[in-house]
């Protein structure tokens, strides 16, 4: 059943309940904490709009972790862009609309991305998307999946580690590669 539109209370609980792992994920992707925490109120702020169309029993958390994926994804090209900029001693300052060409590029290296991602073993890939894309620390996987904290802090360095080697062997080397890959 749909949640209630303007319905503060439970808003405010589901806020509480989220904010510091959406923050901790941002953080860790972004390395900025002003930027992380304008990313969790963008985030929040997208899903209040939408608070009256979300329906309590179809996990209101996923779409808020997929607004924050999304999130740290584009703030990532951002990034990615000023650098390049830097690099190439373009004023940053001048409007110029690369956007589409950037675009490609994001989704290609997103695409390689879900690829390396997708030939992890299960067990890995069960805890890197637990820590990914749930954004649970280390004692959260363990305590759900019945396992210890090395186990986990393990897998996720094993996971990270072919990741990254996956990216570097099939994705053209870029600025973006070493921007996407500090998020590991």
């Amino acid at each position: 059943m749909p949640i209630e539109n303007n319905n503060i209370p439970d808003f405010k609980n589901f806020f509480l309940s989220y904010k510091d792992k959406v923050y901790k994920y941002a953080l860790l992707h972004l390395k900025g904490e002003d930027t992380a925490a304008d990313l969790v109120q963008e985030a929040f702020s997208r899903i209040w709009k939408k608070w009256s169309e979300l329906d309590e029993n179809k996990n209101p958390q996923s779409y808020l972790y997929t607004i924050a994926k999304n999130l740290v994804f584009d703030e990532l090209r951002k990034q990615k862009v000023r650098i390049q900029f830097k690099l190439d001693g373009i004023d940053t300052s001048r409007q110029v609309d690369n956007s589409n060409e950037e675009s490609i590029r994001f989704k290609d290296l997103e695409r390689v991305y879900r690829e390396a991602i997708e030939k992890l073993p299960r067990a890995r890939l069960e805890i890197f998307l637990l820590s990914k894309e749930e954004f649970l620390d280390n004692q959260e996987i363990a305590d759900r999946l019945g396992i210890s904290v090395n186990t986990v802090r393990d897998q996720l360095v094993k996971g990270n580690k072919f990741v990254r080697q996956y990216i570097l062997d099939n994705f053209e080397i870029s600025i973006a590669l070493l921007i996407f890959l500090t998020i590991f």
